[in-house]
């Protein structure tokens, strides 16, 4: 069946190598169109999470801590919180601070009624740069904590590096006697790290009172009891570079069931909070209007390429009204000359399926390299794996187009209908017998059937 079909072919090589090469861009551009959207959305979804909103993507937990529970709630916090972002590489900070206590007189920078303050607090060492002394270690039994402050505070109050001071416990407790080690400054004040500590890495904060801090302790001086602990925070950020938008609903639906669980597990002493969710379901929306744009474009391109093919379909039907009415003269079903047409269908079709994938990575490359993708740094790598269902479908769509569109053509019935007197479905119609013919007669034996069809001459 296959060798008939392809001779077939040969016969209209012309009009079906015209359905073949129209079928075949358009395969190719809705294809590369369809890529092209996955992937800009999807950069543009990974530009917004890892840049643009940052501090939106963060899930924060804070929670009034004792030497008893703060391992459990530790524990709890980082076992729940980073099974919210599906799978992604997931960051977690955390903060331990202290009661705040009251500044020496001497150490004050105002001299109101109203007492400065500060309090203790450990840091990420990467978050910070020491502008003078060295870090605070560990404790020594009996002895004077070790801290650093802010480069701002130690200016505005005028401390240096090697001296002792006394704070007051504003609760009640015996005093903490601290020794200032050296001074810091943060090495990105704008980060979003710094929303861990109650003064966002600014050093000195006036409500009511007046805060410096924090002063930086190692966190072995809460653990070992020289300073008691009374707030946490942490902080969860994941790396977004994974990200598609195929998992966006995941992602919202996994931060808002870990807030929920972790609410449970902690008996609501933890209080977490994230705008992602939000954040995604604005993203989201976005992303379908973008796609909405590109369908336009799709649109008009299928309408163009539907033009065309019903062009050719209707040129390519007429050639072959008379090779299909000898088939049916001679015998041939309507189920077996279909399945010829879904033959030809699929050869139109393959060539198309398997180029349009392969070329819109290459198409999907040159488009970021040029224009505003390329001045934006958009790094589009490869095809999303919805290529392939694209171009298949829209393939089969285009090569169904022209069969299709030849069977519902009507059938000629001139010069090249079968002699009156001849049997419908007699072998003798292409064959020459004893009973005169007529001219007309003869053109319909030896007319344009192929080899296949036409018997040879007597």
């Amino acid at each position: 069946m296959t060798g008939f079909v392809l001779l077939r072919a040969r016969a209209h090589w012309l009009l079906l190598s015209a359905a073949l090469l129209c079928i075949l861009l358009t395969t190719c551009v809705l294809a590369a169109l369809a890529a092209f959207s996955e992937a800009v959305g999807d950069a543009g979804l990974r530009h917004a999470l890892q840049d643009r909103n940052a501090t939106r993507t963060l899930v924060e937990v804070d929670a009034d801590v004792t030497p008893a529970d703060r391992a459990r709630l530790d524990a709890s916090v980082r076992r729940i919180v980073p099974v919210a972002f599906d799978g992604m590489p997931v960051s977690m900070a955390a903060s331990i601070q202290s009661v705040s206590y009251g500044l020496p007189h001497t150490a004050r920078a105002s001299h109101g009624d109203e007492p400065d303050l500060t309090f203790l607090a450990t840091l990420d060492p990467s978050r910070v740069t020491m502008a003078e002394g060295s870090r605070p270690g560990p404790s020594e039994a009996g002895g004077p904590v070790p801290v650093a402050l802010p480069e701002r505070a130690a200016r505005a109050l005028g401390l240096r590096t090697g001296q002792r001071l006394t704070l007051t416990d504003r609760t009640g407790g015996r005093p903490l006697q601290v020794l200032l080690t050296g001074v810091y400054r943060p090495v990105d004040a704008a980060a979003p790290y710094w929303r861990l500590e109650p003064l966002g890495g600014r050093g000195v904060r006036t409500l009511t009172f007046t805060t410096y801090g924090p002063m930086l302790a190692d966190p072995r001086a809460f653990v070992s009891g020289a300073v008691t602990p009374d707030r946490m925070s942490w902080q969860a950020r994941a790396d977004y570079s994974a990200m598609t938008a195929a998992r966006v609903n995941r992602l919202r639906h996994g931060v808002q069931r870990a807030l929920r669980d972790l609410g449970r597990a902690t008996d609501g002493s933890a209080r977490a909070r994230s705008e992602l969710p939000e954040l995604l379901t604005e993203l989201r929306r976005t992303l379908l209007v973008a796609r909405s744009t590109m369908l336009i474009s799709a649109l008009q391109l299928v309408l163009l390429a539907a033009f065309a093919l019903l062009l050719v379909a209707g040129l390519l039907a007429t050639e072959r009204a008379d090779e299909t009415a000898r088939l049916r003269a001679r015998g041939a079903s309507r189920s077996r000359v279909a399945g010829f047409v879904a033959i030809e269908a699929l050869l139109l079709a393959l060539p198309a399926v398997v180029a349009a994938p392969l070329l819109a990575g290459p198409l999907l490359r040159l488009l970021a390299g040029h224009g505003a993708l390329a001045r934006a740094h958009v790094r589009l790598d490869g095809s999303p794996a919805g290529t392939w269902a694209v171009a298949a479908v829209t393939a089969l769509i285009c090569a169904l187009a022209v069969p299709v569109r030849r069977c519902a053509a009507p059938a000629r019935t001139s010069t090249n209908a079968p002699p009156a007197g001849a049997a419908p479905d007699s072998p003798a119609r292409c064959r020459p017998g004893p009973t005169p013919r007529s001219r007309s007669s003869r053109r319909w034996r030896t007319g344009s059937c192929p080899a296949a069809v036409r018997a040879p001459e007597s």
